[in-house]
């Protein structure tokens, strides 16, 4: 896999933290997402369908992870979930707004921000 797509990974992760996400943040996730040379379409569908469904239960959590994911782990399930097949993306489509209830402004500032340049 490569280093920017594990890059990316990371950074959207960072929008499911039990933190507030500051304008910081975003710039930084902004420019990790410009820099990886992928297409927005492309960053969208692993934001919905790599990420999302690995990170999406700590919003919902009452002590959830607040500093970072683990790398590991989380290139680990975003692989496997890059992998899965419809019956995953039909899955996502259904928790779609549960999954990014807690991130879906700050994604969509990001797009907008991304589609600008």
């Amino acid at each position: 896999m490569s280093a920017a797509r594990e890059a990316v990974w990371l950074a959207l992760a960072e929008l499911w933290l039990d933190s507030d996400t500051d304008a910081a943040t975003l710039d930084a996730i902004v420019r990790t997402l410009r820099d990886s040379g992928l297409a927005v379409a492309e960053l969208e569908r692993i934001f919905y369908y790599e990420v999302a469904p690995v990170v999406w239960l700590n919003a919902w959590s009452v002590a959830g992870v607040w500093d970072a994911f683990d790398p590991q782990w989380l290139g680990e399930e975003c692989r496997r979930n890059q992998q899965r097949g419809r019956w995953h993306r039909g899955k996502c489509r259904l928790l779609r707004r549960p999954m990014t209830y807690a991130c879906i402004e700050q994604w969509r500032l990001i797009s907008r921000r991304l589609r600008q340049a």
